[in-house]
Order: structure tokens, then C-alpha cells, then sequence
């Protein structure tokens, strides 16, 4: 391998690496937002489509090149226009996968069959792209920094271009088609194969196919029902069907609102603001379509500021609501802002008689920040005197499962810590819960007397279902189950999001296979067999290394594990801490890993202009590393504001790449592979990918994860440090 070492890159030949990262970026975002559409996409999806993408790329990387060969190029232009038409069929499998499970489209699919969807349509995409990164290495003259550096700079390319201008404009499958289209334009143009331009000839006439077929293939995904509206937000796939007389708004799969459908908005409202004698000022988050803000209006008096994330959620309902619902809407007492609910509560000016949250279990990180202990302590501060918090979860009438029970108890633990001995719950199939500093009753005759006052107009929260509904019998054993799983369960906390692990437990827990057995096994173990055993397990190994491996070049791969695990792990980490923090963060994740690719970059780049790597770089960029870690929680609590996490994302990743670039150069001196020190690093960032989303950061909090990986990292830098077996 020639190790070549210019002063500045020469971007024409570099334009096949560039494209390579352009097109793997571009390929997995909308990878992963078809997968969200499909499987109702949560962390625990992410986890499993990055982490699966992550591991055949590596595993692609591995193989090894074989003997270089005149025809490189056209090789290239194969792989190329392969990854782009299997990514075609891959949407497509992905938009049917609910009639190839045998499911409708309203139901949710299993663990089992999520994890094999991941696993097999991002092997397809991805083995292809790891086989081009070591093809263009050959074709760099054996340069992996210069290839790495450029397709660094291709993936933060695609990943502005993509988020920037595609997805806020187009929909999953345009704006796929116009990225695969624009990809297979630029390597005909680049590559100028000769002998091999049918593949990327056929990715840009199905480029044009799939576009059109996006509208029809949708309908067809969803019979029985009626496909009467669509559109692809920034934020999820939003599609409205009807079925029979009711009409219901899905976002990624989950229902948002189905109208009519008079309990939920009545049990969503009543309870409440039945608690007080007048309803006063109400803060909707979420739900505002679902009928609430009807039922909220029944109260003389009542003013409501309605809050939706998404504007795409308001312009579809006022599209189909009912004429009465939507004239509720535009009713002179009902303010409606598009914005992070979260955000509008902190800025919001108190005090509100009431704050209703109209939103589905905390299924993701994005919901999870409303039924955390930090968020409640911002919904205290902004009530007024004996003004109550109100809202629902999946519950059960008569019987809770393990999973349905931990998932309660951890919010209602958090909400005990806000408003000690202030919480109260109904139960039901959803259990509505109620929190205030005031005086709180479930009395039947008692909010009887007062529908009869207010001279209400109610169906299911009525006189005749309240003795019922509020039977003390049904409430002492809902307190005693939950107060059973209480300990265990632990708080619901911004940076310990386990709400999010007991939701995906719940949806496990409905299917059978070996998924619910996983998770039901990790969350009944603490932190010392997840977390602490593993890292003194790390420890001997990385010992027993120092002291029997020979000092070969070859060491050198082991701290490349090691920045790959922690990379992608911290990448996580800081993303879901930003969303905690500052909210919204679906607008920023473009900048996000904008700022960490620009960082790879130029890591890389620094690393390429060292003539001769030396074994000492190693150990001072492993100290960067632990002094970063040292210095993220400041970043995780928001107290650097947004600017830090930005900054921090951009140092991993210049660390990141100068170690990359430096340790492959030195392998490269024993192990001529170019793809071996590559297929290393995307191996070891599939575990941390599947680990960090699936299973630490819901279950054991950020802060946690992130003092053991400062401690891993001091121990790879004393490994480095050791002397080692004499060659």
C-alpha cells in the first residue's frame, strides 16, 4: 500500500468517495424514516436499523479486496446502481411489510419481525456501500485517509441536502427517489462507465417510478380502510384514513386522534377540570384535534391555548374534522401554536387553572419529555393555586401486566417527587392521572354534584358511569400494583428516559419470541451485569492484550474499536440530551451531525498531513477523549446552551477522525487491507448503536454511560501505553 501524503486533497479523482458517503447518508435517512412509518419508530428501531447498517458495512469492509484490477471503475458504477435499486425494493418491502406479516395496517408488528426487516434490507444496502469503500481505497492508491476524509465530507453534504431541502418538501418516497436519482446522475458523470452503466441507468429510470408510485402504493399498504389524506412531515409520515363513519389521523403508525370518539376526549378533560369549581386558563399539549378543546369550552369561562409540534397535524385536521370540531378551533377563546410544547410551557406566561396532555405513551424520546420528573417541575412552576395536571396512559379495567405496570409507575414515580402525596388515578384502559398541590377527589357523588352545577353535557365521564369508573375497590388495587413495581421501577427522568424501555417492553410483550424474553431479562438486571461486568471484562482483555500481543502495527485496531463504540454511543447520548434540553430537535439534526461529519473531516484531514503517524498520537488523542467525556455532562444538563453540544459533536468527531486516520496508516504498515481498520470501526459502532438506543441510556441515564466510557478510555490509552510482547 503506497502511503501518500499531499498537501491538499485533489477533489476530481476523490469525487467516487465523495459520492460513496453522499449516497450511503442520503440512503440510510430515509432508510430510517420508512422504518419509523412501518414499525411506529422508536430508539429501539433506530438502534436496530443503525445498528444493522453499521455491522454489514463492516462486515462488507472486511472481506477482503482481492487483486486490484483496470476495471475498478466500472465495478463502482455496479455497486453503485445496485445500492440504489435495492434500496428501491427495500421501501417497497417496507411499505407492505404489515400484509407480508399477515397484519393490518393498523396494527403493530413484533419485535422479531422488526429486528429481521432491519437486519436483512439494511444488509442488502450496506454490504454493497462497505465493498465501495475498500474498491475506492484500491483506486486512492491504498490512501484510506483520503478516502475516509472524502466520504466524510459526502455524508455531511448528503445529510444537509437531504434534511435541508428534500425532507421538508417532499414526501418519504420523492424525496428517496430524488436523492438515489441525484446520486446515479453523479457517479454516471463521475465514474463514466462505459461497460456498466445499466445499473445506474435502471436506478434512475425506477427513480422517476417510485415517485409516482408513491400516493398509489400508499392505498394499497392501507386497505381495508380508506386512504383519504397524506403528508410527510419533518416529523413522521402522517396519513388519515377512514373506516365506516370514523376518520383517524395515524403519525408513523400510532394513532393520533380518531373522531368520533367522545370517551377519550371527555376522560382527557373532566376528571381535571371537574377538580375545581371554575376551569380558568387550560394549556392543551398535544390531542388538540382529538375533540378536547370541545369539551373544554363546555366550562363557562374556559379559555384554551392549544399546542401542536407538528403544523402538519392542524392543517390535516382542520381538512377532515367535522364541521362543529373544526369551528371549535376557530372559536375567539382558543389560541393555537405550532410549537415544541415543552418550549411554549417554559416561555408561556402563568398561571394556567389546568395543563391536559393530549399525547401517546412515551414511545420515544421525542414523547418521553413530557412525562418526565423535570418536565412536571415545569408544568408546577406555571400552575396557579390549586390548578391540576391531567393526562392518560395505557392502562387496563380490571388487570395489569408486568410491563403495562412498570411503565405507569415510573411516570407516576417521577410525578410523586413533583407533587408528593398530590396524585391521583382512574382507573381504566387508559388510566387518567391527576396531580395538583390543591386538594384532589375521585368522590363519585362529589363530581356528579358538580357535572350538575356546571349543567355539563357528558356520555361516558356522567353520573351514571362515575360510581363505576371510580369504584374504590378498582383504585386501591391500581395503587397497590403500582406501588409493588414502584422501587424497581425507578423515576422517569430527562437523561434517564426509562419510560421509553418499559413502553418498548409493553409492545414485546404482546407478541411472542425471543425479543420479549431480552428485554423482560434486561430490565429485571441492574447496572453491575449491564454495564460494570462488561467493563471489567474489557479491562482484563484489553490487559491481557498489552501484555501478550506483539508490538505490531496491528495494536493499533483496538483503539479504533474502542473510538467507534464511544462515538457513536456519545452521538446518541447528545442527541437525545438535546432533545431533553431545547426540544425541536428534528429541525436541528442536520446541523447536529453536520457539526460531527465537519469534524471528521477535519480530524482526518490533520491526520493525513502528519508524515509519519507516531504510536504517541494515540495515547494523546485517548486523552482527549476522557477530558471530552469529563467535560459533556455540563452539555447534557443545557448549561452551555445549544452552542456546546454543537461544539463537543465537532471535537468527538476530530478526534475521532484524526485517530481513525492515523491508526489505519499504521496498521496499513503490517496488514495492507484497506478496509480492515474501517470494517473495525462500523463493527464496534453497531454495538454501541444497539447497546446505547436499545437498552443503557432508557435503562441506566446518560450521566451513567457516560463516566464508563471515560473510564474505557483511559484503560484503552493505558493499553497503548504498555510496552507489549517484543516482536
Amino acid at each position: 500500500m503506497r502511503d501518500s501524503h499531499p498537501r491538499r486533497l485533489d477533489l476530481r479523482p476523490g469525487l467516487p468517495a465523495f459520492l460513496l458517503g453522499f449516497l450511503a447518508a442520503s440512503l440510510q435517512i430515509y432508510l430510517l424514516r420508512e422504518f419509523a412509518a412501518a414499525f411506529t419508530g422508536n430508539e429501539l428501531i433506530f438502534g436496530l436499523v443503525l445498528g444493522s447498517w453499521l455491522l454489514w458495512g463492516g462486515i462488507g469492509s472486511l472481506v477482503r479486496p482481492g487483486r486490484p484490477e483496470a476495471g475498478a471503475l466500472a465495478r463502482l458504477a455496479r455497486l453503485y446502481g445496485a445500492a440504489i435499486v435495492l434500496f428501491y425494493a427495500a421501501l417497497t418491502l417496507l411499505r407492505f411489510s404489515h400484509k407480508l406479516l399477515g397484519l393490518l395496517p393498523s396494527e403493530t408488528a413484533g419485535l422479531a419481525p422488526a429486528f429481521g426487516f432491519a437486519l436483512v434490507l439494511a444488509g442488502l444496502l450496506s454490504f454493497p456501500l462497505g465493498r465501495a469503500f475498500v474498491l475506492n481505497a484500491r483506486l486512492a492508491d491504498g490512501d484510506v485517509a483520503k478516502t475516509y476524509v472524502l466520504e466524510s465530507a459526502g455524508a455531511a453534504a448528503a445529510g444537509l441536502a437531504v434534511q435541508l431541502l428534500l425532507v421538508p418538501r417532499l414526501s418519504n418516497w420523492q424525496g428517496a427517489a430524488m436523492a438515489g436519482g441525484a446520486a446515479a446522475l453523479m457517479a454516471l458523470l463521475a465514474l463514466r462507465p462505459r461497460r456498466a452503466a445499466a445499473p445506474l441507468a435502471a436506478a434512475l429510470v425506477l427513480s422517476a417510478g417510485l415517485a409516482l408510485a408513491d400516493r398509489p402504493a400508499l392505498e394499497a399498504a392501507w386497505r381495508p380502510f380508506e386512504l383519504v389524506d397524506t403528508e410527510d412531515s419533518p416529523y413522521g409520515q402522517l396519513v388519515v384514513v377512514r373506516a365506516a363513519d370514523q376518520v383517524t389521523l395515524y403519525d408513523n403508525g400510532l394513532a393520533v386522534f380518531t373522531r368520533p370518539d367522545p370517551g377519550a376526549a371527555e376522560d382527557a378533560v373532566h376528571f381535571a377540570l371537574l377538580q375545581r369549581e371554575t376551569a380558568g386558563r387550560v394549556l392543551l399539549i398535544g390531542g388538540v384535534a382529538g375533540g378536547a378543546v370541545e369539551e373544554v369550552l363546555k366550562y363557562p369561562g374556559a379559555t384554551v391555548d392549544g399546542v401542536e409540534l407538528d403544523p402538519a397535524v392542524l392543517r390535516l385536521a382542520r381538512r377532515h374534522l367535522p364541521a362543529a370540531a373544526a369551528a371549535a378551533l376557530d372559536d375567539p377563546r382558543v389560541r393555537l401554536f405550532a410549537r415544541d410544547g415543552r418550549d411554549f410551557l417554559e416561555r408561556a406566561a402563568g398561571p394556567y387553572g389546568a395543563v391536559l396532555l393530549g399525547l401517546p405513551d412515551p414511545a420515544t424520546t421525542q414523547v418521553n419529555r413530557y412525562y418526565t420528573r423535570e418536565f412536571f417541575a415545569s408544568v408546577k412552576a406555571k400552575l396557579g393555586s390549586g390548578g391540576v395536571l391531567g393526562f392518560a396512559l395505557t392502562g387496563g379495567e380490571n388487570y395489569l401486566g408486568e410491563a403495562t405496570a412498570r411503565l405507569l409507575a415510573s411516570v407516576v414515580r417521577a410525578l410523586e417527587e413533583v407533587f408528593p402525596g398530590g396524585v391521583r388515578l382512574v382507573p381504566g384502559d387508559r388510566v387518567v392521572i391527576l396531580a395538583s398541590e390543591g386538594p384532589l377527589t375521585l368522590d363519585a357523588a362529589a363530581l356528579s354534584a358538580r357535572l350538575d352545577r356546571i349543567g355539563l353535557s357528558t356520555t361516558y365521564v356522567s353520573p351514571a358511569m362515575l360510581p363505576f369508573r371510580l369504584d374504590p375497590g378498582r383504585i386501591e388495587r391500581l395503587n397497590r400494583t403500582l406501588a409493588s413495581v414502584g422501587r424497581e421501577a425507578g423515576a422517569n427522568r430527562d437523561l434517564v428516559p426509562v419510560s421509553t424501555y418499559f413502553q418498548a417492553q409493553l409492545w414485546a410483550s404482546q407478541f411472542a419470541g425471543p425479543g420479549r424474553g431480552l428485554l423482560d431479562a434486561a430490565a429485571e438486571a441492574g447496572p453491575f451485569w449491564l454495564l460494570d461486568l462488561p467493563l471489567v471484562a474489557a479491562a482484563v482483555v484489553l490487559l491481557v492484550l498489552a501484555l501478550a500481543w506483539r508490538r505490531s502495527p496491528t495494536r493499533s485496531l483496538v483503539p479504533v474499536a474502542v473510538m467507534g463504540f464511544t462515538t457513536i454511543v456519545v452521538e446518541v447520548a447528545l442527541l437525545i440530551a438535546f432533545q431533553a434540553n431545547f426540544g425541536s430537535v428534528y429541525g436541528k439534526v442536520p446541523l447536529l451531525l453536520a457539526a460531527f461529519m465537519a469534524g471528521l473531516v477535519a480530524g482526518g484531514a490533520l491526520g493525513r498531513r502528519r508524515r509519519r503517524p507516531g504510536r504517541a498520537d494515540l495515547p494523546l488523542v485517548q486523552a482527549g477523549f476522557v477530558l471530552l467525556l469529563a467535560s459533556t455532562p455540563a452539555a447534557l444538563r443545557g448549561t452551555g446552551g445549544e452552542v456546546l453540544t454543537f461544539g463537543l459533536l465537532g471535537l468527538f468527531g476530530l478526534l475521532g477522525g484524526f485517530l481513525f486516520v492515523a491508526a489505519s496508516r499504521i496498521v496499513g504498515q503490517e496488514r495492507p487491507h484497506p478496509g480492515l481498520a474501517y470494517g473495525v470501526d462500523l463493527v464496534a459502532s453497531f454495538a454501541g448503536a444497539v447497546l446505547a438506543a436499545a437498552l443503557f441510556i432508557p435503562l441506566f441515564g446518560i450521566p451513567a454511560l457516560i463516566l464508563r466510557l471515560a473510564f474505557l478510555n483511559a484503560l484503552c490509552g493505558l493499553y497503548l501505553l504498555a510496552p507489549g510482547r517484543p516482536a
